[in-house]
């Protein structure tokens, strides 16, 4: 392989890292005002949380996994907006990790299709 073609496939996988990581970011940091708006106005009818609110929390739950907790570190280390650099922190780990899964599994796929490992 030469160079420039090895290149071109660390820069491709590091904007497919860098994808990840923003669409996780964006979905982590608006959940949780969405849940907030669902949530807001419980009914009198109604007294237990919606079938929509209760799925809200269950993403939020999922989205914020404590890869990196914010229990970890005091909030008045990042005041105000600085609280979404941990957050994206954490979306890079877990965007790194779903495409380090993706690409060991396409390694392994590769070998059984050719047939024969190399030691």
């Amino acid at each position: 392989m030469d160079e420039n073609t090895y290149r071109n496939k660390k820069v491709k996988s590091l904007v497919i890292i860098l994808l990840m990581a923003l669409i996780h970011f964006a979905l982590s940091a608006l959940i949780v005002p969405a849940a907030l708006v669902v949530g807001s106005n419980p009914s009198v009818e109604q007294p237990e949380p919606s079938l929509a609110f209760k799925a809200l929390v269950v993403a939020t739950m999922i989205l914020h996994f404590p890869i990196i907790s914010q229990s970890f570190y005091s909030r008045n280390w990042f005041p105000g907006g600085w609280i979404y650099i941990p957050i994206f922190i954490n979306s890079l780990i877990w965007a790194t990790g779903i495409f380090s899964v993706y690409y060991v599994f396409k390694k392994i796929k590769k070998k059984k299709t050719n047939g024969k490992r190399k030691y």
